[in-house]
């Protein structure tokens, strides 16, 4: 594979990653850094790259990096993109979407909604709904069935409705 290769999958899947890092973590500054160490950790793997699974071979090292990273933080306080903005931190990614979460209450209360699924439920929903994966690549991704996705999939909406109904 080329380097300029690598610069398009850079450019087409950066702000996705991120995104997919932001709504894990809800703070811009790690998902920037999260973000830059996927693109590292797939710059160091590059000669064994398979272009047709490009997509979630970049979201299978987001997910596994994001496991390594809560696993080393348990515990320890968690930040939040409120906490943020009040010490004045300013996302640099997409910085049109999170204006709109900011502002959104809808946004707001479907990020508090999918926060408090269960980690598995959550993962599927996100990777499903907001990053707009296939069923398939994002059975690749979390190296379970397509079937199981779609399992998985229904169970978070089922507990996505019930947890609005409660609420209203």
């Amino acid at each position: 594979m080329r380097d300029a290769d690598f610069d398009e999958l850079y450019i087409q899947f950066s702000d996705k990653i991120y995104k997919y890092f932001y709504w894990q973590v809800k703070d811009p500054y790690l998902a920037e850094d999260f973000t830059a160490e996927v693109f590292t950790r797939a710059w160091k793997n590059w000669k064994r790259f398979k272009p047709d699974f490009s997509k979630a071979w970049l979201y299978r090292i987001a997910r596994n990096f994001l496991i390594d990273y809560f696993r080393k933080e348990k515990g320890k306080k968690e930040f939040s993109l409120e906490t943020s903005i009040e010490e004045g931190i300013e996302p640099s990614y997409d910085e049109d979407l999170i204006e709109k979460i900011q502002n959104d209450s809808d946004i707001s209360d479907l990020h508090k909604a999918i926060d408090s699924l269960p980690e598995n439920l959550k993962e599927v929903v996100i990777l499903r709904f907001i990053e707009e994966l296939s069923g398939k690549e994002v059975g690749e991704i979390l190296n379970i069935t397509e079937v199981n996705v779609r399992v998985l999939q229904y169970r978070g909406l089922q507990k996505l409705k019930e947890i609005y109904k409660n609420e209203k």
